[in-house]
């Protein structure tokens, strides 16, 4: 559909991430496909988003009404329309999610599990240490390049949502891992000139399904529960253990590259046990 495409243009106009472009194009074309092109009927717009609820979870409604609102504002600015219908929609409450993580004993079983004398478990080993180091995304992490990550002075400058850039360092052993596959594993991999650093066999960077399907196996062969593993899992243990291990919020929130604070304070319900000591150690009445 012509709408779809000009609308999909004008968001990589605005610089939103692949990813973003992607989910949002995927909600408005399904959209599209329910009304038969017609974004005009306020009575199509209120019968799609009511089987939403019907059929969707609170909080991929949320989603789709969010990238709706997107594609009307669009049309707004673009005076497909004169008004804008989706004012008259209302968001689902959603129940707070606790993160999944893992405890540093699975951290230490799931990178034990590549087979670090091949040139392929060498470089998984060294982009699981990169993620469980720095809390970056999977798609920031495929996508790094040489000129990216500093390993003499241990920071990374990461490319984030929406274009924004964040420098965030990194651990000594993170390091050791990732100079010794650069070394000893990338050329293996890929023989020719390449600017991205964790190269396929095809010298091209892995994509987000691949290292999500490798992790799932690294994590069934670490006797991890398969639904306890998935994209983002490394991401927020990094900010869990380092939460425990009494780093401020703010700091998480920029390294985690979160544009409000009140996304990274979600990793304050999984704390409680560290609250309670403070409090039973400090309070005068404990």
């Amino acid at each position: 559909m012509e709408v779809l495409k000009d609308y999909m243009d004008f968001l990589r106009a605005r610089g939103l991430s692949k990813n973003t472009i992607e989910a949002y194009g995927s909600d408005v074309e399904k959209f599209l496909n329910y009304t038969g092109g017609d974004y005009t009927s306020e009575k199509k717009l209120k019968d799609y988003v009511r089987n939403l609820f019907l059929y969707l979870s609170p909080r991929s409604s949320a989603r789709t009404i969010s990238s709706l609102r997107s594609f009307y504002n669009y049309l707004l600015l673009t005076r497909r329309i004169k008004k804008d219908m989706t004012v008259i929609l209302v968001l689902p409450k959603i129940p707070p999610s606790v993160p999944e993580f893992l405890t540093k004993a699975e951290v230490d079983a799931l990178l034990s599990v590549p087979d670090v004398n091949t040139p392929d478990g060498l470089r998984d080993r060294a982009m699981m240490e990169l993620i469980y180091a720095t809390g970056m995304r999977v798609s920031e992490l495929v996508n790094l390049t040489e000129d990216d990550v500093d390993l003499k002075e241990r920071f990374v400058k990461i490319r984030g949502k929406g274009g924004r850039e964040r420098i965030v360092p990194f651990s000594k052993k993170a390091s050791k891992w990732v100079e010794k596959y650069l070394r000893e594993a990338r050329g293996a991999l890929c023989k020719k000139r390449s600017p991205f650093i964790f190269v396929t066999r095809r010298c091209k960077p892995m994509s987000r399904q691949r290292f999500w399907q490798k992790l799932k196996e690294y994590g069934r062969a670490a006797g991890i529960k398969e639904e306890r593993v998935w994209p983002h899992i490394l991401r927020h243990t990094f900010a869990t253990h380092m939460l425990e291990g009494g780093a401020d919020l703010r700091v998480i929130q920029m390294m985690l590259g979160h544009a409000s604070l009140t996304t990274t304070q979600v990793y304050t319900h999984i704390d409680l046990n560290r609250l309670r000591r403070i409090y039973d150690k400090f309070h005068p009445r404990s």
